[in-house]
């Protein structure tokens, strides 16, 4: 059997023929920019949209921070009763133009008619003991500023939840609703 001759080997000029090569980096290219933009879409759309945000709501203006059930000179358990109130918002109250309504499981337990704490002593002020705090020393209650309100032994009890509207006494209108169990 006789052999085909040999052809001798051609060098083959590399840069001019990489089309194969062109066509794979411009598929990868296309589907990497293709997958950036879809995401940069996604996080645009993510933003816009409130409701699919992951952060938590944000609180109302005043919140309770703490209750309080002991006795502040013994430390024992006494169903003392006294909420810390802090003005968590950027507004400037004033402070005699506002009421706390307290509600304890969904029932209404307590009103405080004032929260300025000077104008609280000469008024009927049942079911609460005293106000006490910088918030209610002078007629404004300014942000970040804290407020005890001293109620009634035994009006929140600890396990209940507590809510406290605060409402504008002019208005009528709530301007601050929170919720805590205590």
């Amino acid at each position: 059997m006789k052999r085909a001759p040999r052809l001798p080997l051609r060098r083959r000029n590399i840069s001019a023929d990489d089309r194969g090569l062109s066509h794979t980096h411009a598929t990868l290219l296309m589907v990497a920019i293709t997958v950036i933009l879809a995401a940069l879409l996604l996080l645009m759309l993510l933003g816009m949209i409130p409701s699919w945000s992951w952060a938590e709501p944000s609180l109302p203006p005043i919140v309770i921070t703490e209750i309080v059930h002991t006795s502040g000179a013994t430390g024992e358990l006494t169903y003392a009763s006294r909420v810390y109130l802090l003005n968590n918002g950027s507004t400037v109250y004033e402070n005699d133009c506002l009421r706390a309504v307290f509600y304890r499981d969904g029932q209404r337990t307590c009103t405080v008619h004032t929260l300025n704490g000077h104008l609280l002593i000469p008024s009927h002020h049942y079911g609460v003991r005293y106000l006490k705090g910088v918030g209610c020393r002078s007629p404004y209650w300014n942000p970040g500023e804290e407020m005890e309100v001293d109620l009634s032994d035994e009006t929140l009890v600890p396990g209940v939840e507590i809510t406290v509207e605060i409402v504008d006494r002019l208005t009528g209108k709530v301007i601050s609703k929170h919720t805590v169990r205590a």
